[in-house]
């Protein structure tokens, strides 16, 4: 009788502990527990019997040593567990009961929040990818208008020393800070400022013809530049132009050159540096360069230079393959620029998916002019070797 009074007595108080717990966690109730008077009372109106084995219900519960769904607390919250009954002063369910809808809710708002630490992740992960792709293609424009800018005050100091060598008057240096005054237009400055020192830093440290004084103007103290006037043999060089055909790399044969092409396009790489190149039509140069290095061809019909290409791809179609397979042993293994040039053969309809206006090209394209001015260093090589050779 005794016993089945406290297994009562416990599955009563274990009712209610979960019913208050529930009501807690459903956020209708603050409290999350009873006390022991709270709970003796509530078993006192279930059934006397109930409260004068409350005592024993407790010391059952601490001597289980398992969870049985009712946890016995003391006073002190960061205290260890309670193994005397008169340290109780607290109940507490381990299961609360909840309905359905309360569950529910919970679930959701708990998937919700883990969804929204989620997504929030991705963001900032997708963020700072973006931020870096800016970041690169912010950096990759500003090296390229620090080349121009450099371009620019070169053009700039050579005007001036030419202009001194017909005014004696005039002063053989000219102010930094005028230079710049005279290049970046006054709303553009604060914009421009980090290109234009990166400018500065790039020419004391690579450029020979341009000397970097102290001159007192006015008054006042002033970084000067002076453009040093290069010897002779620096001029003739100077004449030859940068984007030149040195040579071949290697002669072609039946290991490195396809016997027949079965297509009439050509994909050309390493004809350039999009980082190093300058101003807004230096593809131009790079097909004239093709077209005078196939000038004994006649069926080269349309050139693209992708100004993007990190490869420095150019695209070639022919009229026929049998041209096509002319300008792939005239181009293929040559040096350019300081770069090997290598080709290969690329099919016509992919040609034509990426280059639709090369559907209707079928004009033989022709050099410009005839100097030939890519094939200028291979002509002046080849004269020094044969005035050596007479002498």
């Amino acid at each position: 009788e005794d016993e089945r009074s406290l297994m009562k007595s416990l599955y009563a108080l274990h009712d209610k502990l979960a019913q208050v717990a529930g009501e807690h966690e459903c956020g209708s109730s603050i409290q999350r527990n009873l006390t022991v008077q709270e709970a003796a009372a509530y078993l006192k109106n279930l059934d006397r019997k109930y409260e004068s084995v409350l005592n024993r219900t407790l010391q059952w519960i601490l001597n289980s040593g398992e969870d049985v769904g009712i946890k016995c607390l003391s006073n002190d919250p960061n205290g260890m567990n309670v193994t005397n009954v008169t340290d109780v002063k607290y109940l507490e369910s381990t299961s609360p009961k909840m309905s359905f809808r309360c569950r529910f809710r919970r679930a959701f708002v708990n998937v919700t929040h883990r969804l929204s630490i989620l997504l929030l992740g991705i963001g900032m992960v997708w963020g700072v990818l973006h931020y870096m792709k800016y970041r690169w293609a912010k950096e990759e424009e500003e090296t390229k208008q620090m080349y121009d800018m450099v371009v620019k005050i070169i053009d700039v100091l050579r005007s001036h020393s030419e202009a001194c060598s017909e005014n004696k008057e005039l002063q053989p240096y000219m102010p930094i800070l005028h230079v710049r005054d005279s290049l970046i237009p006054p709303q553009d400055r604060r914009k421009m400022n980090k290109v234009w020192n990166r400018a500065v830093d790039f020419l004391a440290a690579n450029e020979s013809r341009i000397r970097t004084e102290t001159r007192r103007i006015g008054g006042a103290e002033f970084l000067v530049w002076k453009w040093m006037q290069p010897s002779a043999a620096c001029d003739k060089i100077l004449v030859i132009p940068s984007k030149v055909w040195q040579g071949q790399a290697f002669h072609l044969d039946r290991r490195n050159s396809p016997p027949n092409s079965l297509t009439p396009c050509l994909k050309i790489r390493n004809m350039f540096d999009p980082v190093m190149e300058i101003g807004d039509h230096w593809h131009l140069a790079i097909q004239e360069a093709i077209l005078e290095k196939c000038s004994d061809n006649d069926g080269i019909v349309h050139i693209a230079v992708d100004k993007n290409s990190r490869e420095g791809c150019v695209y070639v179609k022919c009229l026929s393959p049998e041209y096509a397979g002319k300008a792939f042993k005239a181009l293929h293994g040559s040096w350019f620029d300081g770069k090997l040039v290598t080709v290969k053969y690329l099919r016509l309809d992919r040609y034509h998916h990426r280059f639709p206006q090369a559907l209707t090209c079928n004009t033989p394209l022709k050099p410009s002019n005839k100097h030939m001015n890519s094939m200028s260093h291979l002509r002046l090589r080849t004269g020094t070797t044969n005035s050596q050779g007479s002498s």
